[in-house]
Parts: C-alpha cells; structure tokens; sequence
C-alpha cells in the first residue's frame, strides 16, 4: 500500500456507498415501473445508443451479464412492448432492438441520482466527473471492466484529463462536460 493508502480506502468506501445507494434507488424505480434493474439498464443502454444496431450479444457484453440471461429480460421487454425486434440483416436470426415509444418513457425517466446532482454547483460537478472518469480509466487498464470508450481511452483524445481536453477526429477543444464516457467513435489507444 502506498503514502496515501488511508485515503485510498476512505475514497474507494464511498464509492462504494454510492454505488449501493445508486443501485438501491434503481430497484425502488424498478419496483415502481414493475421492471427488473436488468430491464431498466436495457432501455437505457438502448436510449443512450439511437440509431445503432444493438442485439442480444451486444448487451451482453456491454452490461456484462450473460446472454440468456439478457435474451429473457429481452423477450419480456418485447412482450410488454416497450422494445421491439427490427430483423437485422444475414441468416433471418438475427435482430435489432429498438424502444418503442412506451420504452422510452421508461428509459427517460429522471432518477433521484440526478436529481441529486443538479444541486451539486458546475465546479464540483466537473472535478466530481474528472475523477470518476480517471477511475474508470485506471479499472479499465488494470483489466476489471470491459467495456469502457472513454476519452481518455481513446486514439482521439489529446490533453493532460485535468484541464486540457481536445478531440482530435472533432478537432476541437472539449469543455469537461463535452467529455464521453460511451462514445461512439471510440478507437482504443494501445499505451
């Protein structure tokens, strides 16, 4: 353990206790909608990528739960229609899933969480996502999560990911705010 290793233990608690509290406020939205956490993190894993062709396997991957498992909240999904199917192209298995309109209400639900952190001033804010943002970086290398396009994972990312943040496929100075967490465009940086 390093100089700071008291420090390190306090931080990782709270984010702990955070990560619980979230979790919590997630089943109590999810008893009231009459949703599983599984099916709430599917509408909005979907919400937040529009446009992109999204399956079963790819959930999987991306929520890190297996593929039966996403196949079945999936097909409850579908039979209460909050997503539908849209066949997907090659051997007639295969198929999008897209939000219906009634699955976008849910998925667009605000949470207590943000609610929380409107209050909280831009400052705090932005330090508060800087460090959540580095933490899911150094997770990431370290290998104990997958999936993570963040910017400062990225190809395209130029700066020192306190003050100084440009995208270079954009080819524009980004505001903290304008930092990814989930982009699109990402290309890994091999370090």
């Amino acid at each position: 353990m390093g100089k700071n290793a008291e420090l390190d233990t306090h931080v990782a608690q709270v984010l702990e206790r955070i990560g619980e509290i979230a979790r919590s406020l997630r089943w109590k939205q999810a008893g009231e909608s009459g949703l599983s956490l599984l099916q709430i993190r599917i509408l909005g894993f979907l919400n937040a990528h529009k446009g992109e062709r999204i399956g079963v396997a790819r959930l999987a991957e991306e929520l890190q739960v297996s593929k039966p498992t996403i196949s079945e909240s999936v097909k409850l999904l579908d039979e209460r229609g909050l997503v539908l199917r849209k066949a997907g192209n090659g051997d007639g298995r295969s198929h999008a899933l897209v939000l219906s309109e009634r699955g976008r209400k849910y998925a667009t639900e605000a949470t207590p969480m943000i609610d929380t952190l409107s209050q909280l001033d831009t400052s705090t804010k932005e330090a508060l996502l800087l460090g959540l943002m580095g933490v899911l970086e150094a997770l990431f290398r370290s290998e104990e999560v997958q999936v993570q396009r963040l910017c400062f994972t990225c190809l395209h990312y130029q700066g020192d990911r306190r003050t100084k943040h440009k995208c270079l496929l954009l080819d524009r100075v980004l505001k903290v705010a304008e930092l990814r967490s989930d982009c699109p465009e990402h290309e890994f940086r091999v370090s």
